[in-house]
């Protein structure tokens, strides 16, 4: 009885439901296409335009506090006091250039830390980290301003004294232990949302390809099921709709599946040439600059020297590991048998890395030798005592370079899945319009034979 109701055993009502799985498979062939491509643009909109950015701005916390306490330490070591504290309205005042880039570097972690309040999404333990680094902040400030007071003198860089030395220990204290790790740790926190979030969106971006796949055979299934239906009952050799409707079937299951195949490459590529160096190389830029100021700590305040040697040796570790040294001089002597760094970006760095610890190992020599003052101007640059040394800023500025590049990758892969994607915002469904109304045109004529 079902089957006398819809018709089966007649040849109008084959053609009908023939017809009709070639529809649901059409159907089924645009739902996987516009589902597998909106996860693709979610996917290229995390890296490119919401979270990715906002994770990439909270490295740069980072980077920008640990550009803080360099700034700091410099003008310390120098003697520059009255260069920090002067007020800049005041016509007899010249602040200082460390003054105006601590000040630009504060103002960049604030932003940050706004950044980092959007990815928390109301999460209140992350909300609470963000309010303590900013608080922390402050009280840094306040030991700064303290230690600047106390330091102020008209010898260039002479020994601070105690009082200024035991502020200084307390925003260093405050820096390391507190500001510095949680804002890493925020950055990690970050970090890990947008693996989450790429990984969901990768992942069904592969299976919406197999299931584009899967439903365009389906299509040309159905579709071949009917015109061989029709030919031999109709004594027809070919439909000219439904072979137009075939060709179209397949053109958009092949373009479909190719497309998607390109887009997963594509967030592969603003992932993991892109998003993950630009994090990992932001990171070794603010460790590296760590280490310059830790080596400048270690020349202001030599009662904590073993820390101070301590802290500088864990952090040239965290950039490069070198096993088993456990002293500069042993870390020294293996980077300079060490040919190659670790990937691409290793090799580039490990020439201008080499160089920098070769010249830190000179400072540390004029140190242990008891010459303050020569390894004070040999740990800064010689001819303009604001800055770090030559090696240092070398190797930072290749690191700057190569963060740049994969900056670039990053938005370039983004920016060329979106053009690709763009499109695909109406062609599926002006396809399966195509395709659908090209069906119709093949099994009309013969249906009106019926009636």
């Amino acid at each position: 009885m079902p089957s006398k109701f819809i018709g089966v055993r007649t040849v109008a009502g084959r053609v009908r439901v023939l017809a009709a799985l070639a529809l649901v498979a059409l159907a089924m062939l645009f739902t996987a296409t516009g589902v597998a491509v909106g996860h693709a643009r979610e996917g290229l909109r995390t890296l490119g335009d919401r979270e990715g950015p906002m994770v990439l701005a909270t490295g740069d916390m980072y980077l920008a506090l640990s550009d803080m306490d360099a700034q700091v330490t410099n003008v310390l070591l120098t003697g520059d006091e009255e260069g920090w504290l002067c007020d800049p309205e005041a016509s007899d005042c010249e602040r200082g250039a460390q003054r105006y880039v601590y000040d630009i570097r504060r103002e960049d972690a604030q932003r940050a830390g706004l950044q980092a309040v959007r990815l928390a999404k109301g999460d209140p333990v992350r909300l609470q980290a963000v309010q303590a680094v900013l608080d922390g902040l402050h009280a840094y400030d306040q030991n700064v301003q303290a230690a600047m007071e106390a330091a102020r003198s008209d010898q260039a860089m002479a020994v601070l004294p105690p009082e200024a030395i035991e502020r200084y220990r307390a925003a260093t204290a405050l820096m390391t232990g507190n500001l510095l790790p949680k804002a890493y740790n925020l950055t990690l926190d970050g970090a890990a949302d947008v693996d989450s979030a790429y990984e969901d969106e990768h992942s069904a971006v592969l299976a919406g390809r197999f299931r584009v796949l899967g439903a365009g055979l389906a299509l040309l299934a159905a579709l071949a099921g009917l015109q061989v239906y029709l030919a031999r009952r109709f004594r027809r050799m070919l439909s000219l709709p439904l072979a137009v409707a075939v060709a179209g079937a397949r053109v958009l299951t092949v373009a479909g599946a190719s497309l998607l195949a390109t887009e997963a490459d594509r967030l592969r590529a603003a992932k993991s040439a892109g998003f993950d160096p630009v994090l990992d190389l932001t990171r070794v830029r603010a460790i590296g600059t760590g280490m310059d100021t830790d080596r400048g700590r270690r020349l202001i305040d030599p009662g904590a020297a073993a820390r101070y040697d301590q802290m500088y040796l864990e952090k040239a570790q965290a950039i490069l590991y070198v096993k088993g040294a456990t002293s500069m001089d042993a870390y020294d002597g293996a980077l300079g048998q060490r040919k190659t760094g670790s990937g691409r970006d290793g090799a580039a760095l490990l020439p201008r890395y080499r160089g920098w610890q070769d010249h830190d190992r000179g400072v540390r020599e004029l140190v242990e030798g008891g010459s303050r003052v020569a390894a004070v101007r040999a740990h800064l640059d010689p001819r303009w005592t604001a800055l770090p040394h030559p090696s240092f800023r070398a190797h930072d500025q290749k690191l700057d370079g190569l963060v740049s590049h994969h900056e670039f990758l990053r938005i370039r892969a983004v920016k060329k899945g979106d053009q690709a994607l763009d499109p695909w915002m109406w062609l599926p469904a002006a396809g399966a319009l195509a395709i659908a109304a090209l069906i119709v045109a093949g099994v009309w004529p013969r249906l009106s034979e019926y009636r």
